[in-house]
């Protein structure tokens, strides 16, 4: 099948390869939600590919005043007007003359431009025109067949809401549906597309995030969980932490390609022990991510120097990465998805998270934060990476709960840190709760963490302690 491509950030990704060419598609949307821009963006993109485009208003809004807030778009560009993209009015031929003037104008246009793609914004002030829903039918019928003979890929825009989409006959005749809308969602304003329809073709179903920035529209596909079993290849290496004691704990260290959480109170070192596990990465010759939303760059570079850990240069040179996201900016959407296209683009063996209780903040439900992680860690195994995710418990003596969201299902290994009181002392201690399909030590141990780095000390040899 012959497709138009979009040029959209990841549009065409969702769509299998862009929009079937000569298919009829109404984009939708309450005003406001990005209808305009989302096809602007796809008929300047394709301009530059050689196709023309006819875009026509129906309203009065003036076409100077809609290029010069094109202009804002690096999209845009001057010199594809009147050759590649040429603007004209529909609507007052249609106010004035009537719908049959208006069909035979929009031939007339058709046929002196001859283009590959036409718009028509708005189709729902074209239905305003009509004394009634037969009339508008037959007008809506009749355009389908004009695009049809003339082999255009066309694109009706219009101010919709989502409960009109399945009772309004223009709907019945479109090959393809975009519906744009937007929502609160914690503090963030965002705006999701969905594919209603696209006859003849595979798609992303769901809700995909999109955002609207100088580049124009960007698409960030919905993470979801794989319906189907995962199959990969179980690989039986391990990957140490460089810590003596706690490999020995783990058999040798953590399976390759294993999730592994490390739970803990603040101040307990999940952070310090994830950095030392991509720190001993580095140094074995791998390469690692380590994806902050907690601590700067800077701040954990300070960490790793004053612990002994030398990691610039492996930051030099590439091998070791750390990225900051400030959880006040951090929207699971976009930066699930940027996660894992990092991970696809690079030959990464080692990548951690800290911590994904930043990434519950961000999100509305606990459900669709399972389905994140689980998303996440689907791929990563896949892709035989060895992933830390630590995770914040809030009670600092609390009994050994891994999290409050039943995180533990999505992790192969579970390691707590918790603090206990002896004689007036706060002292820490360290365990592993689960590593599946490996033998695993099952003591509390105690440990600290001093300018040499993390030492694990002896078992835990008092059961009061846990209290």
């Amino acid at each position: 099948m012959e497709r138009l491509k979009t040029g959209i950030k990841n549009l065409d990704y969702i769509l299998g390869g862009g929009i079937p060419a000569y298919s009829l598609n109404i984009v939708s949307g309450s005003p406001g939600s990005g209808k305009t821009i989302f096809v602007q963006h796809i008929i300047f993109n394709n301009a530059r590919n050689g196709l023309k485009s006819l875009y026509l208003t129906t309203i009065s809004e003036s076409q100077l005043k809609m290029v010069r807030h094109l202009q804002e778009f690096a999209f845009f560009a001057d010199g594809l007007l009147g050759d590649r993209v040429i603007y004209g009015d529909l609507g007052t031929v249609l106010r004035k003359e009537g719908a049959s003037k208006g069909l035979d104008y929009l031939v007339q246009l058709i046929k002196e431009h001859l283009p590959s793609i036409v718009v028509i914004d708005s189709l729902k002030v074209i239905r305003d025109l009509f004394p009634d829903e037969k009339a508008f039918r037959a007008f809506v019928f009749e355009l389908a067949a004009l695009f049809s003979i003339w082999e255009i890929t066309a694109f009706l825009v219009g101010e919709y809401e989502e409960q009109e989409l399945t009772c309004l006959s223009e709907f019945a005749i479109a090959d393809g549906i975009f519906h744009l809308y937007g929502q609160e969602e914690k503090r963030f304003q965002k705006r999701y597309m969905r594919i209603l329809k696209m006859r003849g073709a595979s798609f992303q179903q769901g809700e995909h995030l999109f955002q609207i920035g100088p580049l124009g529209i960007e698409v960030y596909p919905r993470l979801r969980p794989e319906g189907e079993e995962l199959q990969y290849e179980v690989k039986r290496g391990r990957k140490k932490f460089g810590i003596p004691e706690l490999d020995e704990m783990l058999s040798g260290g953590l399976l390759e390609g294993t999730i592994t959480l490390i739970s803990g109170a603040t101040g307990t070192g999940k952070t310090i022990l994830a950095l030392k596990f991509l720190f001993e990465g580095v140094q074995r010759g791998e390469r690692g991510i380590f994806f902050s939303f907690e601590e700067s760059a800077l701040q954990l570079q300070h960490t790793a120097r004053h612990l002994g850990w030398e990691v610039d240069k492996y930051l030099a040179n590439g091998q070791l990465e750390i990225k900051f996201i400030s959880p006040i900016e951090l929207d699971v959407d976009k930066h699930a998805f940027e996660i894992l296209d990092m991970v696809r683009g690079k030959k990464v063996e080692r990548f951690v998270i800290d911590s994904i209780s930043s990434f519950e903040s961000s999100v509305s439900d606990v459900q669709k934060y399972r389905d994140y992680l689980w998303a996440i860690g689907q791929q990563l195994r896949r892709r035989h990476v060895t992933t830390i995710f630590t995770v914040l418990n809030e009670d600092l003596f609390s009994p050994l709960i891994v999290s409050r969201a039943q995180l533990s299902l999505i992790a192969d290994n579970t390691i707590i840190l918790r603090y206990v009181e002896d004689n007036s002392i706060i002292k820490k201690v360290l365990g592993i709760l689960k590593a599946r399909g490996s033998n695993h030590d099952k003591s509390l141990r105690e440990y600290e963490i001093t300018a040499e780095g993390i030492n694990i000390l002896n078992r835990l040899d008092k059961a009061d302690m846990l209290k």
